[in-house]
């Protein structure tokens, strides 16, 4: 019984058993790979990649035409994402501004990008953006929150604390989305800009690399995926008028 409303509920959602396994392997990849030893960063390449490419040879059909059709949008949205990463920094390598040692950039930094935009168009393609907004914020709050239970699992005070500032507030907006999707889009927006002067993420002319690289990282996984869905919020808002 248990089964079979747990499988209505992800057909309902779009996810295959296939989807599924890729989410896990991606999950358990950066999860392991963070907390226990890089090696388990290989995991995330059979998730991220397996089934797209196992869906191109034909040898697996698990996606109607619907999905077929978010999941390309999706990968295009993540190529050009991906170009235009690469050529702001080429550009800012040209202009020597910033030091980024001898590689333009490390191919880690674009992995994550193309990942982030794809999950995120994947999610905007195939949902409504006010569901969508629900998933993904739902998803960054468990996200956090299993890093501070890691980081503070000892600790209750400053498990509460640290919770109720980082945690909280992503479950709060994401049940608000569906109810007011223009006020929490201009939010989101605000809050990724606010988090990148907050946490001073822009890197100062001259800086090194590894910290410019740092920095990157800390945007394409915490600003960007925020103004992405916050703009979609926004702008489903607008058409909605």
């Amino acid at each position: 019984m248990a089964g079979g409303k747990l499988k209505s509920l992800f057909e309902r959602w779009g996810i295959s058993p296939i989807g599924i396994t890729a989410l896990a392997l991606v999950f358990f990849g950066f999860f392991l790979g963070i907390t226990i030893h890089m090696a388990f960063f290989l995991l995330i390449a059979p998730g991220a990649f397996g089934p797209g490419l196992l869906r191109q040879l034909g040898v697996i059909e698990d996606l109607d035409e619907c999905q077929k059709q978010a999941s390309i949008q999706a990968a295009h949205r993540a190529y050009l994402a991906g170009g235009i990463f690469l050529t702001c920094v080429t550009v800012a390598r040209s202009w020597t501004r910033l030091s980024l040692g001898e590689d333009f950039v490390p191919a880690s930094l674009v992995l994550i990008l193309m990942l982030v935009v794809y999950g995120v168009s994947y999610c905007l393609s195939f949902w409504d953006p006010r569901q969508a907004a629900f998933l993904v914020l739902f998803g960054f709050g468990l996200i956090w929150l299993t890093f501070v239970v890691l980081s503070h699992g000892n600790e209750p005070i400053a498990l509460m604390v640290e919770g109720a500032l980082v945690a909280v507030p992503f479950f709060i907006a994401a049940f608000l989305a569906k109810r007011w999707p223009r006020v929490i889009g201009v939010l989101l927006v605000a809050a990724s800009i606010a988090a990148v002067f907050f946490f001073h993420l822009v890197p100062p002319a001259g800086a090194e690399a590894d910290k410019v690289f740092g920095k990157i990282f800390v945007i394409l996984m915490l600003p960007l995926p925020l103004a992405l869905m916050g703009l979609a919020l926004f702008g489903k808002a607008l058409k909605q008028e």
